[in-house]
C-alpha cells in the first residue's frame, strides 16, 4: 500500500505532465482530497487565478499500484466515485497513467 504521501507525488507528477503540455502552472488543492480505502482523489488548478482551464476534473490515484484514473467532468465527483465503486463507470484506457512505465 502506498502511503498518502508517495500518492500525492505521484499526483504531484501527473499533474506536471498536463501542466508541459498547456504551459500553465498547477496546483493540487490539498483540501479537496478526497481519501477512500482504495487510493486518493485529488482535484488540481492553475496556480495563478487569471487562467481558467477546462477538463481538469478530479483524479484517483490508486494505493495498490499508484496508476492514476483521470474522472471526468461532466458530472459531479461523486457520480464517478459512486460508478467506479459499483463497477458502472469504466475509465478510458488511453486516459489511464501508470507512473511505474513513464
Amino acid at each position: 500500500m502506498l502511503t498518502d504521501y508517495k500518492m500525492l507525488e505521484i499526483a504531484k507528477k501527473y499533474i506536471k505532465l498536463n501542466e508541459e503540455e498547456i504551459n500553465i502552472e498547477l496546483i493540487i488543492v490539498e483540501q479537496l482530497t478526497i481519501i477512500k480505502p482504495y487510493g486518493n482523489i485529488y482535484s488540481y488548478g492553475p496556480k495563478d487565478p487569471k487562467y481558467r482551464l477546462a477538463g481538469n476534473g478530479p483524479f484517483l490515484v490508486k494505493n495498490d499500484t499508484g496508476i492514476v484514473i483521470p474522472f471526468g467532468t461532466a458530472m459531479d465527483v461523486d457520480y464517478y466515485i459512486k460508478g467506479y465503486e459499483d463497477g458502472t463507470w469504466k475509465p478510458a484506457s488511453y486516459g489511464v497513467w501508470d507512473p511505474n512505465h513513464n
